[in-house]
């Protein structure tokens, strides 16, 4: 039965992701080839996670947690420490990633999330990642036309994402419940069964 619970407190943990703000996104615009530094705010929080989306997948490119004293940065995962790292300021209020050498498969929306002791993580707005000159083919469009919004498919992506996490977080949470209600009536059975035989 403690396992049944720590899942649902495990599930109810990754799948409540809730959004501060996703009405739009702020845009940096690179050179291929050159470095970029993307920040965001760690104040309060105790963990931070970097997301990259592209061509329609969400992948998770580093994420980090402050040490017991609140004054250290320590990366728990970063399979690209080659090109990419994390740092903070001295106080770990605020926190930057750093791709080195972009390349075109860097272009894309990049979301910070953080967390605090509640289970919910915390994004800050979007960063739209351009590489300038990368469609060189397409005429460039009027400055007017060019939408500062989040794109619909990107809009679409990000809430059915969090649609799912609450369906699957619910759904576990009635499977979980009818196997320790299940479990319970097991025991009162057989408590009654015990009781009839001593009578």
């Amino acid at each position: 039965m403690e396992k049944v619970i720590f899942f649902c407190v495990f599930s109810c943990w990754i799948m409540q992701i809730t959004s501060s703000d996703l009405s739009g996104s702020s845009d940096v615009r690179v050179q291929m080839g050159e470095d970029i530094t993307l920040t965001c705010s760690m104040r309060n929080r105790y963990e931070v996670a970097w997301y990259h989306l592209r061509s329609e997948e969400l992948v998770l490119l580093i994420s980090a947690e402050k040490d017991k004293n609140g004054r250290k940065l320590l990366t728990n995962y970063n399979p690209n420490s080659n090109r990419m790292n994390i740092t903070a300021d001295s106080w770990v209020t605020r926190v930057s990633l750093t791709i080195s050498g972009v390349t075109e498969s860097d272009s894309g929306l990049y979301f910070c999330g953080t967390k605090s002791d509640a289970p919910e993580m915390h994004f800050d707005k979007p960063i739209r990642l351009e590489i300038e000159g990368l469609f060189l083919t397409e005429e460039p469009k009027p400055k007017d036309e060019i939408p500062d919004e989040v794109t619909v498919t990107e809009r679409v992506l990000m809430f059915g994402g969090v649609g799912l996490a609450v369906f699957v977080f619910f759904l576990t949470t009635v499977i979980a419940g009818g196997i320790i209600y299940h479990r319970g009536q097991q025991k009162g059975w057989k408590a009654a069964k015990q009781e009839a035989l001593i009578s």
